[in-house]
């Protein structure tokens, strides 16, 4: 069974559990307290994540090889001399195969939604949706995660030693919230009009803003594209 490495307060995190909860992916759940220094131990960062930090999901070995026999499946047929000297060759490899350590949060949104209607087959509807990820990670979630960690879990929000830190964050993150906003005026969905990987990840922090000082009562797009989220069938809150 897939096994994640879990901290329940984050957003990153809670993408995950997310998408296994809507996709009905069972997976053994280890919560490690970042708060404690429990991701940056010498255990962890030599077997676990060397970048010390979650979610991180170990995929076993037998569900690599289930993976490798339907992407072996899906390949042309060869001769019977080519047939014969590529089976000897894959079974070599699946004895060596072994369990793959898969990290950061919108990698495994995308190795997971492979082949479902939150991760659609078509090109330019993939593009679209990498765009939204990374974008999420560079010009949305810095803003909202840090701020959330500083106000909600460390208890800074009116550290005079954090202030500056604060005001600037929030600045960028209400120029994110805008992007969103007016995207959504045109759309409900972030993607081909549709409810896609894409919405999972800008949602895990978008929806816990107020955490993070923000307040979105000046974003009503947002907020129903909130709603429609956690009207999914198998949607789990943060807090589950």
């Amino acid at each position: 069974m897939l096994t994640l490495y879990d901290y329940g307060p984050s957003g990153n995190c809670y993408k995950v559990r997310l998408l296994f909860s809507l996709l009905r992916i069972q997976c053994i759940r280890i919560d490690v307290n970042v708060k404690k220094g429990e991701t940056r131990t010498e255990h962890f960062l030599k077997n676990i994540s060397p970048n010390g930090r979650v979610p991180v999901v170990i995929i076993p070995s037998d569900y690599v090889h289930k993976l490798s026999n339907v992407e072996n499946s899906s390949t042309t047929s060869k001769t019977p001399t080519d047939s014969t000297s590529s089976s000897s060759s894959n079974n070599n490899s699946t004895n060596e195969q072994q369990s793959i350590i898969l990290t950061e949060s919108n990698a495994i949104l995308t190795f997971f939604s492979d082949g479902t209607p939150l991760y659609p087959s078509n090109p330019i509807e993939r593009a679209k949706i990498m765009q939204w990820l990374f974008w999420e990670q560079f010009s949305h979630e810095p803003n909202f995660s840090s701020l959330r960690f500083w106000i909600t879990l460390l208890d800074k929000g009116d550290d005079p030693q954090y202030l500056d830190k604060i005001n600037e964050r929030q600045i960028k993150g209400y120029e994110a919230l805008n992007v969103m906003e007016d995207h959504l005026n045109k759309e409900d969905w972030l993607v081909a009009n549709r409810f896609t990987i894409a919405d999972i990840a800008l949602y895990a922090y978008t929806h816990c803003a107020e955490e993070a000082g923000y307040s979105i009562d000046s974003f009503p797009k947002i907020k129903s594209w909130l709603r429609r989220i956690e009207n999914m069938p198998g949607y789990v809150p943060i807090d589950d």
